[in-house]
């Protein structure tokens, strides 16, 4: 019998914003004994597929709707954060609306149900045979890993977090305290996986790693690949200075700090303790940095705490996003009345939220001067090692000539 033919899309693009992130279908490809799948990476709509799997961020919603009008919602599943969270939204845009994740997805095809389904989560791993790998960063800080390929896993289902301001609220206000770790088994089997394919740096997409019971059993199982390893920050209270030299003598190159200033914002000791500890042991840090601004030309405040924050965790790479609200937050409820189908389009953590183009430009100008600011100092020329795999001074090239425009 001749297989049926199923293009995945993001939406938005990823030629324009490279993320997949959970839930999402495009975690979870059909049956290969069934279906010849194709990631469509451009999201070019070609209209000769059987089935259109659609992964669906909020910014990308109105493409989304364009898309669906040229292939007709009859063929189309779609899933991801915004169908998982307002599902509503697609009615008459998708024949079948995933909830959450998609592991159960041949279910889902087969089912003739049509709306709103809830899917489930399996122990499933990611097919990455579908896409283009040349292309697709799982995970990428500030260009700093240039020609080399990141893959990344997880090892928690859920978020210790209770954010209002992340893409992760699904995972939140579904898990909320309840902690989901992948076994041991489950990931030895992933690596395995992506050991069929070239790739350099490691990275730990999840923020519950520190908290795995089978915490030193996973580091040494990590190490062993022989990749250099990132990963981001849980909860602070475990990471001693005998665990910064485990993560250190484990192959552990980079730790993400995270950070979310709105006014008020206060610094952490225990953060900054965590830092120095990472410093000690040559572990690079790396801050990833959300502001959340007022919608004026006098906010400085905002800018003058990315600069203290800058100088006071001396990090080797950093990346700063504006504050977006997202469904499933406190702050999208207030804001999804106001927002018209083009402002959609804004709600992605790259855009300073503003009606006005001139006050975003203000607030995108002074914080790329801040970055070329802090990489041009002499506290960062201190810190400067090309063993990091950055390649910062064509950044600042770039970056000094986007403030220059």
């Amino acid at each position: 019998m001749a297989k049926k033919r199923c293009y995945l899309y993001n939406f938005p693009r990823l030629a324009g914003e490279p993320r997949i992130k959970e839930p999402s279908v495009l975690y979870a490809v059909p049956d290969k004994r069934k279906w010849d799948s194709e990631f469509v990476f451009d999201g070019e709509a070609k209209t000769d597929g059987d089935l259109y799997l659609c992964s669906v961020f909020t910014c990308g919603y109105p493409d989304f709707l364009d898309f669906s009008k040229k292939i007709g919602p009859e063929r189309i599943i779609a899933g991801g954060y915004h169908p998982s969270l307002c599902p509503g939204d697609f009615a008459g845009s998708a024949s079948k609306t995933v909830v959450g994740f998609g592991n159960n997805i041949d279910e889902i095809i087969k089912s003739g149900r049509q709306g709103a389904i809830k899917g489930e989560f399996r122990y499933n791993h990611m097919d990455r045979s579908v896409f283009p790998l040349d292309k697709l960063k799982e995970a990428w800080y500030a260009g700093i890993f240039p020609r080399q390929r990141a893959f990344s896993i997880s090892t928690f289902m859920g978020c210790p977090f209770p954010c209002d301001f992340s893409d992760n609220c699904y995972s939140f206000s579904t898990y909320k305290s309840r902690k989901i770790f992948y076994p041991p088994a489950y990931l030895k089997e992933e690596l395995k996986l992506l050991n069929r394919h070239r790739y350099d740096y490691l990275f730990i997409r999840d923020e519950g790693f520190f908290l795995h019971p089978d915490f030193r059993e996973l580091v040494k199982l990590l190490s062993k690949t022989g990749k250099r390893i990132y990963s981001f920050l849980g909860p602070l209270g475990g990471l001693t200075e005998d665990v910064m030299k485990f993560l250190k003598d484990s192959n552990w190159f980079c730790l993400t700090f995270g950070f979310n200033l709105q006014e008020g914002y206060a610094l952490d000791g225990e953060s900054l303790r965590v830092a120095g500890l990472a410093h000690k042991y040559g572990i690079n840090v790396h801050l990833n940095i959300i502001v959340k601004g007022a919608e004026d030309r006098t906010s400085t405040y905002y800018l003058d705490t990315v600069g203290r924050l800058l100088f006071k965790y001396l990090p080797e790479s950093m990346e700063l996003y504006f504050w977006t609200p997202y469904p499933g937050t406190r702050s999208f409820a207030q804001y999804r009345d106001k927002l018209t189908m083009e402002k959609y389009r804004m709600l992605n953590d790259l855009n300073f939220k503003s009606d006005s183009r001139s006050v975003r430009n203000l607030h995108e100008r002074a914080l790329l001067a801040l970055q070329i600011n802090y990489y041009k100092g002499r506290e960062y020329a201190k810190l400067r090692n090309f063993n990091c795999g950055d390649s910062l001074n064509l950044q600042i090239n770039r970056l000094t000539s986007l403030t220059r425009k």
